[in-house]
């Protein structure tokens, strides 16, 4: 079991297995908070603590952070998302920016920086601003600690400023619209639980109504220099420069006389909290399509001796915590296989809105199965406490500890940035023998250590519940009484010893592999970029191009055939497209999807398990598979090829797994994509958002198994790619194997194959009704030009939209950081549609109604400009070289680029187009070529426009 090298391990590994002792012993009296002495530091006099940590081996980029000690915990209910407003106005002018840095091209540009090096993130405890810079030098990175000196006491603060901002954090907080409903249900939840969190019910009112000067108090208060921190990591040459231009540039501001204390928040008002609370979710739109979820979540406290917390104590503890959340994962999961309807969560660590030292244990099901669903989850803590972990469970899970911290950076500036982090914010060690010490002790740690946390944590009630029930439910867990009742009298049963599951350890048996010949030996053909073509005893093709990649186990795998669901009568589509994601619900041969969950998480390239696709014109999969797992995974290809399952109960689930998900799916910035690709006749791939959810429950499964059967089972029309570095003979043979023996039924008939999408004429304007499947405030606005490419040797004009695309979206940046308009979600972009064989450059926007018309002008007036050649060529040169950087001679010649590269010759006869080729024709891109290729593809004709609300 490797199921700790998950997020749960990395946020184990990043929040708390960092801090750390000098000694192995918790005896030991040296200094808790040992620094590992390569880490330059210092605090100035008034309060400012930097730490600068020089790395010979990293690459040539310089990562600089600027942490705040203030987030979403610190804020009373005045104050709510003000840590946040402060995070934005960051980027808005300053006083040594007086346009703001982050859109000021001209001082970027000269670092070989753009936009995208400099961002804010606002957390519950702290505010990080981050500033990356290509290589050392030394106005580069004073420019960045100017800009972090005028987020400490430089921010345009006015009341303008202020206001200006309020749209668009209204707009962010609009973004998740389809959500809402959740989110503001599990606010509910944990703000009458915990006094720490802020309710949310009032956002918008607050937003807009809050006084000016409030928002002025808090930056007040919170932004001094005692606590603020400079990081900078990176391959830094002159450590004692850097140090003498953080003083210079810090040392005028003011020290604070009255320091506040951040966990002042925390400790206040505990009376307020509650120890239950349940609450309804509104309804969000259209309720024939709305999955009746139910969501319950269980908080144990556990009581921790302070004194004990010092030092070595306190590692332990976090420790011991993220094992028994890791080996309750395990066995929830297990449950999960009998009860499909229920998945239930553990985590140790703290997350975004819970306090530390809490075990919470999350239950997601359906509703009139939130009892048993309870009840399971009671019986299976019972079991946990009465009868403890196995050795075998301890085992697994302290090994997977220990083969993550083996598998640890440290060449990597994003690993001791957040090591600093948690050294300067959670005072929490950082010693140089940091691993050698988690190590040492972890070999030492007991079971009987683990079931001992058990017993203290976990207790017959907890500590505080919080309900999430859909309207109209009448459940009687709705009641504090009945819950609790029912958790004592679970508490009264008899429980017995907990037994593992058996795992597959083989998808096909021994006999089945048996029967499978692998033929004769196949003399290769010679095929494109030096690779081997081969025709196996299907008639499928097989393509082999190895490479020589250090340090690299990985094959590249895509298989591909021509044929999807155009081949099928036009009311069948539907259902044909759906019809991979259907057979990964119901299962292939005798497993269910339920009894892969730990066959996947037990690999290690095959997490995500087999994930075939089928388009309208095409069927297949990609895929990245570790050598040594390549048998099993294309045992599992064998059994998707053959074997897909059919099964009612599992289809109906399959359904109600769509809305469930709904919340996630639907986006109105998505559905804005779905709409302009309707109307310009593009139905190569399902839609993205609220069509999506409403198609998925008019699938009918005996047409979508029928369909895909007859998709994956025409082998004379597949073609397999592999890269990578490998041995042609033992990958062949494999292939030969499994993919090679794998029936033909050749009866799909589709003449058109690649058949041409018409377009319709443009100039054309449409107003379309925003989903029903959720309620909006907002306007969207969405412009698709669209042109056929003049030739199939697309290459240089596909890289020349997509800079324009670039260009576009950063002239529409504008729009926000100059316009001074309420944009958060908004883009442009330009790409070659291979499916539909045309390029594309579209906008997308999500803003209040009010502003629509003044965007739809700016936008239609910035690209007149841009084909007149009337903006600034720095734009031009920032956008080409972020594209550099991304077609780097690393970059394209990567076995996963090369696969693309004989993707597109085998599919869509494409050239491959020699590496050196693309650099140079980057390289001597100018600004006048992409004029022209606007004047070429933004031409009226080619236009088709939408407003939806």
């Amino acid at each position: 079991m490797k199921s700790l090298k998950t997020l749960v391990v990395w946020s184990l590994i990043f929040l708390w297995i960092l801090p750390v002792l000098a000694q192995t012993s918790s005896h030991n009296s040296e200094d808790s908070l040992t620094l590992d002495k390569s880490i330059r530091t210092g605090v100035l006099d008034n309060g400012l603590t930097y730490f600068i940590k020089p790395l010979e081996n990293s690459n040539q980029q310089i990562t600089m952070n600027f942490l705040v000690k203030v987030g979403s915990q610190d804020e009373q209910q005045h104050e709510l998302n003000f840590a946040h407003h402060i995070e934005h106005l960051s980027f808005r002018p300053s006083a040594n920016f007086p346009d703001g840095l982050k859109n000021n091209s001209k001082i970027l540009s000269q670092f070989g920086m753009n936009m995208y090096d400099i961002y804010g993130r606002t957390g519950a405890g702290v505010t990080r601003y981050f500033y990356n810079v290509p290589y050392e030098n030394e106005e580069a990175i004073n420019t960045g600690l100017l800009w972090f000196k005028d987020i400490a006491s430089g921010l345009d603060l006015t009341k303008k400023s202020i206001d200006r901002e309020r749209g668009v954090l209204l707009q962010e907080y609009r973004g998740g619209v389809a959500s809402r409903a959740q989110k503001t249900a599990y606010n509910d939840v944990h703000s009458t639980l915990f006094s720490r969190v802020n309710s949310k019910k009032s956002f918008s009112s607050h937003n807009r109504n809050f006084p000016h000067q409030d928002l002025q108090k808090f930056y007040k208060k919170w932004y001094r220099p005692h606590q603020m921190v400079v990081v900078i990591v990176g391959n830094i040459n002159n450590t004692e420069k850097v140090e003498e231009s953080i003083k210079s540039i810090f040392h005028e501001l003011k020290s604070s006389q009255n320091k506040v204390d951040p966990k002042g928040k925390e400790q206040s008002n505990p009376k307020s909290e509650k120890n239950f609370t349940s609450v309804v979710r509104n309804s969000n739109g259209n309720s024939s399509y709305e999955f009746k979820a139910v969501n319950m979540y269980l908080f144990y406290k556990h009581k921790v001796d302070k004194k004990k917390d010092e030092g070595l104590g306190r590692l332990q503890r976090q420790i011991q915590g993220e094992i028994v959340t890791d080996i309750l994962k395990t066995r929830f999961n297990e449950s999960s296989k009998i009860d499909d309807r229920t998945t239930i969560y553990s985590s140790y660590t703290p997350v975004w809105d819970i306090p530390s030292d809490m075990l919470t244990i999350t239950i997601n099901t359906e509703l009139q199965y939130e009892k048993v669903a309870l009840e399971n989850t009671l019986y299976i803590l019972r079991q946990f406490v009465e009868y403890g972990i196995t050795e075998e469970e301890f085992k697994n899970a302290k090994d997977n500890i220990l083969e993550t911290l083996e598998s640890y950076n440290t060449s990597k500036n994003r690993y001791w940035v957040n090591e600093i982090e948690n050294y300067s914010v959670n005072s929490e060690a950082l010693p140089s023998n940091k691993n050698e010490i988690i190590t040492n002790w972890l070999s030492k740690l007991s079971a009987e250590e683990i079931n001992r946390l058990i017993q203290e944590i976990i207790k017959p009630l907890p500590d505080k519940i919080g309900m999430i029930f859909p309207p109209n439910s009448e459940s009687p867990l709705t009641s504090k009484k009945n819950t609790q009742d029912l958790i004592e009298k679970k508490s009264l049963e008899k429980v017995y010893p907990y037994e593992p599951k058996t795992d597959i350890s083989n998808l096909l048996t021994r006999k089945q592999i048996d029967c499978l010949p692998t033929g004769e030996n196949l003399k290769g053909e010679a095929g494109k970029l030096d690779s081997k073509v081969y025709t196996l005893q299907n008639g499928s093709r097989l393509i082999l191009k190895p490479m020589t990649n250090k340090g690299s186990n990985t094959l590249t795998i895509r298989g591909f055939s021509p044929y999807g669901a155009s081949c099928f009568p036009k009311e069948e589509y539907n259902s044909t497209m759906f019809a991979t994601s259907i057979i990964r619900s119901l299962g292939v041969g005798s497993y269910e999807k339920k009894d892969f969950k730990n066959f996947y998480e037990n690999t290690e390239s095959i997490k995500m398990g087999f994930n075939p696709y089928i388009f309208s014109n095409e069927s297949g999969f990609e895929s990245e598979v570790s050598i040594k797992e390549l048998d099993e995974f294309l045992q599992l290809l064998y059994l998707y090829f053959t074997k897909p399952r059919k099964d009612q109960g599992a289809f109906e689930n399959w359904k109600k797994g769509y809305l469930h998900d709904a919340k996630y799916i639907i986006n109105p910035s998505n559905d804005i994509i779905d709409a302009l690709k309707k109307v310009t006749r593009d139905s190569t791939r399902l839609p993205i958002a609220s069509d999506l959810v409403k198609a998925s429950q008019r699938v009918n499964l005996d047409v979508a198994h029928r369909n895909y059967k007859e998709l994956f089972g025409d082998m004379g029309n597949f073609t397999f790619i592999v890269t990578g570095d490998f041995d042609s003979d033992s990958v062949l043979t494999a292939f030969q194997k499994y993919v090679g023996n794998i029936p033909s039924n050749s009866r799909t008939i589709c003449t058109d194959k690649n058949k041409t999408i018409e377009i319709p004429d443009g100039p054309k304007y449409y107003e379309l009704s925003a989903s029903d499947l959720y309620g909006t405030e907002n306007s969207f606005y969405g412009i698709r030009f669209i042109h056929k490419p003049s030739s199939k040797k697309v290459w240089q004009e596909e890289l020349k939209v997509r800079v324009l695309g670039m260009v576009l979206n950063s002239l529409v940046y504008d729009l926000r950081a100059k316009e001074e308009l309420s944009l958060y979600k908004f883009s442009a972009g330009g790409y070659f549609n291979r499916r539909a064989q045309r390029f594309e450059i579209q906008f997308r926007f999500s803003c209040l109604p009010e502003q629509l018309p003044n965007i739809r002008e700016k936008t239609k007036k910035i690209i007149e400009n841009l084909k007149e050649g009337n903006i600034s060529e720095k734009v031009f040169e920032n956008e080409k070289t972020r594209i550099r950087s991304i077609y780097t001679p690393r970059a394209l010649n990567q076995p996963s680029y090369i696969a693309k590269k004989l993707y597109k010759y085998y599919r869509f006869e494409e050239p491959p187009i020699a590496s050196s080729a693309i650099e140079n024709y980057l390289k001597d891109l100018t600004f006048k070529e992409i004029i022209q290729t606007a004047s070429t593809y933004l031409k009226p004709e080619y236009m088709h426009e939408l407003k939806m609300e």
